[in-house]
């Protein structure tokens, strides 16, 4: 799945393509901050939330201000509350 229109106004476009995909452990803080400011930071962390952005089934990098754990417990928290 690709994401929508949306994605032609996210900031992400404008920079570095690897603050995205830190190293393991990084903090991601330049990709966190320039999420923090970006217009359609819901609409791609819905995006993200759908399981849309993995990579063979692996949930990779930053999307919408969080990491692949942080959207794992998104993801639970979500079920649990329409449960």
């Amino acid at each position: 799945m690709n994401p929508g229109t949306w994605a032609l106004e996210a900031l992400c476009a404008q920079a570095d393509p690897d603050a995205w995909f830190p190293e393991r452990g990084s903090a991601a803080v330049m990709a966190r901050r320039i999420c923090g400011h970006c217009p359609v930071r819901s609409e791609c962390l819905d995006y993200a939330l759908s399981g849309a952005h993995t990579w063979n089934g692996v949930s990779t990098g930053i999307w919408g201000g969080t990491t692949p754990p942080e959207r794992a417990l998104l993801r639970r928290q979500r079920k649990a509350d329409a449960a």
